[in-house]
């Protein structure tokens, strides 16, 4: 594991703190798991379940990703989950593009806090809060060097649980998971 003086929880206590005097008004939904993690997840904004549950992963979407997870053989326990803007849009409005840019700065210092081997993006709104600006259709699965991490785009579970075909890629790529987890580091 990438272990670095930075790996710490103090460091990540840090970032959310600065994230609260930032958006002080807001309810925000804070990352969740392990601390330090060898994957994590971006979600996309968190929706009315997630802000309800202060997750940002909730439901069956929740359920779906550690179903896929446990079916390859990786611990939910031993992951960390966060979404790309911390607090969801009041009812009936979507964010404007300077809003979700506003929270970008504080993503990359998490997962910079939390210190990865894997990020995985889930949905397209998560990807490009990472700085891929590409359509997920073009890029889910494949792999993308971050210099410090690695990067597999997939689709956000809420999509899955619909459509088969995208359940089916979801956890083709994510196989791809374990394969860059059993790489030395």
């Amino acid at each position: 594991m990438k272990a670095t003086a930075t790996t710490t929880p103090q460091e990540l206590d840090r970032v959310n703190k600065a994230l609260k005097k930032k958006f002080l008004n807001k309810k925000l939904i804070l990352g969740i798991g392990s601390v330090p993690a060898k994957v994590v997840f971006v979600t996309e904004i968190p929706g009315p379940d997630e802000m309800r549950e202060s997750r940002p992963l909730t439901g069956l979407s929740e359920k779906m990703l550690h179903q896929v997870l446990k079916s390859l053989g990786i611990d939910k326990k031993k992951i960390y989950v966060t979404s790309v803007v911390k607090y969801s849009a009041p009812t009936g409005k979507v964010l404007s593009p300077k809003e979700i840019k506003s929270h970008i700065p504080f993503l990359k210092e998490e997962i910079k806090a939390i210190n990865p081997q894997v990020v995985v993006t889930l949905g397209m709104a998560a990807l490009n809060g990472i700085g891929l600006r590409q359509p997920l259709d073009n890029v889910h699965g494949r792999t993308f060097n971050f210099g410090s991490y690695e990067l597999i785009p997939t689709f956000h579970p809420s999509h899955a649980l619909n459509d088969p075909e995208v359940k089916a890629h979801m956890t083709s790529d994510l196989a791809k998971l374990k394969e860059l987890l059993k790489k030395p580091v």
